[in-house]
């Protein structure tokens, strides 16, 4: 109780400055305009420095998609590994990196567990109210994106009135979907809501899960505020291992926000933010005998001031996390990280720069820093080129340093992961036409893993430092998008390689990660007001796993492709989505099969 009045005071002491608003029309990979979203004393993404993905709330009509997971799926280098389906729980990974080392945001506020990333996204947020999403791939030093950072953004505030969104989904597998959305704008005030819920029988035994979210927010002028809690159940047929298939997974999930930002005419500007985010889980490992326990509160504040004109912009600040957590089997742990920070930022022309570093200090491991710098040049209109080096670093989890099971074993003598990495990017665009390619190299170091002997009489994991985990890559993309029938057609690949010594071990997460991924995209109208939707993907993951027979195999490539067709005007959409049209047998995990097909019918009203 006291961690959770502190987080509520902290709320009330502060304000997070959320995303300033963006051209968010042009969907495609893009340099984003000065998308301010504070976290940690640095911006997700700055004009001018780096090549950012974005998928908007226009692409959202249009996928055959209901949850984050599901819009994850389209962007390249992006390694989005599901236990189960409609985000029941999902592991996104970047540049073959693990989903320990992405930062999840929502609105700017950094929602990462410290328990472990299997519930980082437990977000209470539906797809009715998403602006876009951010996807930052690559390193960065002021906000421990170590491979990756994630940022979701909800509705924008623009116009004088009240707008009602009710949804209905109805699909295979007894699955029902139904969801509201209120959006309402005066003035300087604004609301953004949603409720939902979303329940299962399940594609295979004990796959069934209900899932409730409710979220708000609201603003006046400078101060932002957000609330949102979801409640999970959820059968989690072999989650973990082969061994016990018949597991379950119960998630509480709270948390708030509050945010100011201020603006002199003298250039002079102040960003402040205070959040809390308390997490439970009761795990079972037979379901109906609960195993294990788990409270985690997560409460934080940062406050920057910074100065700018129309050549360079400086920025200094400070933020502070606490994490604590309570478990039946973790024990009681808590620590504290403080982060110092400063950072200039150049511009000139079509040449833009920035340089900064922070100093790091944890409770737990003491003091260590970070550093990067970022540089972006348009040589003639359209054509943007970047290149940027950074050092990351991150913390174990609780999970990492202290769970102990039957099937998993930690090190509480586990050491922060670092790493460098540099990268160069190339975009073009003109009118309707757009194209972007990326190549990039990272350096890690004592990156944490969970290894096991590849016999299958042995069932129990290892969490390891591994002294030396390297990762290079490409990636690409060409589309077409804006005309009359033909809304886009897109064309990504991308191919990433990493680099390690297993020593004959087999590895959970380092080295099962997404050698391939190619993604055909086509969106379409096809008379008056109907319209289809398609994406065919290929995927070859490296590594092997234990299957359900108890054999050891390696992942084998699959195709998968999804559809939807559709008819709207400007009130109502119906459409029929299908996932896996192909029927295709695969795994993301060990021996956690995926749906072979779902196909799903949905309504949606706007008053």
């Amino acid at each position: 109780m006291k961690r959770i009045l502190l987080g509520l005071g902290l709320l009330g002491a502060c304000a997070l400055w959320a995303a300033e608003t963006g051209d968010t029309t042009d969907i495609r990979l893009r340099e984003l305009n000065e998308v301010n979203v504070t976290v940690s004393g640095d911006r997700l993404a700055v004009s001018g420095y780096r090549l950012t993905a974005t998928i908007a709330a226009e692409e959202v009509q249009l996928l055959p998609v209901k949850t984050v997971a599901d819009l994850l799926q389209y962007i390249p280098g992006i390694d989005v590994r599901q236990r189960g389906a409609s985000g029941v729980q999902m592991d996104p990974s970047v540049r073959g990196g693990s989903a320990k080392q992405v930062k999840v945001l929502l609105n700017g506020i950094d929602m990462t567990d410290p328990q472990t990333e299997h519930y980082t996204m437990d977000l209470p947020i539906d797809a009715l109210i998403i602006e876009r999403i951010e996807v930052l791939q690559g390193s960065n030093y002021a906000i421990d994106a170590f491979s990756g950072a994630i940022n979701i953004v909800t509705k924008e505030h623009t116009d004088d009135r009240l707008r009602v969104t009710g949804q209905l989904t109805a699909g295979e597998y007894e699955q029902v979907n139904p969801a509201i959305a209120v959006k309402a704008n005066k003035g300087d005030w604004y609301l953004n809501s949603s409720a939902s819920y979303n329940r299962s029988g399940g594609y295979v035994e004990n796959t069934d899960y209900q899932i409730t979210n409710a979220f708000i927010q609201t603003g006046y002028k400078g101060l932002d505020l957000q609330v949102g809690a979801q409640m999970k159940d959820a059968g989690a047929n072999c989650f973990y291992t082969t061994k016990y298939p018949n597991q379950f997974d119960a998630t509480r999930t709270a948390f708030g926000s509050a945010s100011y930002q201020h603006r002199w005419q003298s250039g002079w500007a102040i960003h402040a933010n205070a959040y809390y985010r308390g997490h439970f889980d009761r795990y079972e490992l037979v379901r109906g005998t609960p195993l294990n326990r788990h409270w985690t509160h997560t409460s934080g504040a940062h406050i920057e001031g910074s100065w700018s004109n129309e050549w360079s912009k400086t920025m200094v600040g400070t933020d502070v996390r606490d994490e604590y957590i309570r478990s039946s089997n973790i024990g009681k742990h808590n620590r504290v990280q403080v982060r110092y920070f400063a950072e200039q930022r150049f511009y000139y022309h079509g040449l833009s720069a920035a340089v900064g570093a922070a100093g790091i200090w944890n409770s737990q491991f003491g003091h260590d820093w970070s550093a990067g710098a970022n540089i972006g040049y348009e040589p003639i209109q359209g054509l943007h080129l970047f290149a940027n080096v950074n050092r990351a670093i991150r913390v174990p989890t609780f999970t990492d340093l202290y769970y102990h099971s039957a099937t998993q074993q930690s090190d509480s003598l586990a050491k922060p992961e670092k790493a460098l990495q540099t990268e160069l990017s190339i975009q073009y665009t003109k009118g309707h036409w757009y194209a972007s390619a990326t190549g990039y190299y990272r350096w890690g170091r004592e990156i944490i893993d969970w290894i096991k002997e590849p016999d299958p009489a042995v069932v129990t994991w290892r969490c390891t430092n591994n002294s030396k985990v390297n990762a290079a890559g490409v990636e690409a993309t060409v589309g077409v998008q804006g005309y009359e029938w033909i809304q886009r057609i897109e064309l990504s690949y991308a191919f990433c390689d990493v680099q390690t010594d297993a020593g004959g071990m087999m590895s959970l997460y380092v080295l099962d990660y997404l050698r391939h991924k190619a993604t055909l995209r086509i969106e379409h109208k096809i008379y008056k007001g109907f319209g289809a939707s398609w994406s065919l993907s290929f995927r070859q993951r490296e590594g092997e796993y234990t299957s359900l027979e108890g054999t050891v195999e390696a992942y084998r490539p699959v195709w998968l492709l999804d559809g939807c067709v559709y008819w709207r005007n400007d009130r109502i959409k119906a459409s029929i989505e299908a996932r896996n049209m192909a029927n295709q047998l695969y795994y993301d995990f060990s021996g956690v099969v995926q749906p072979r097909h779902w196909v799903s019918a949905t309504v949606q009203f706007t008053f």
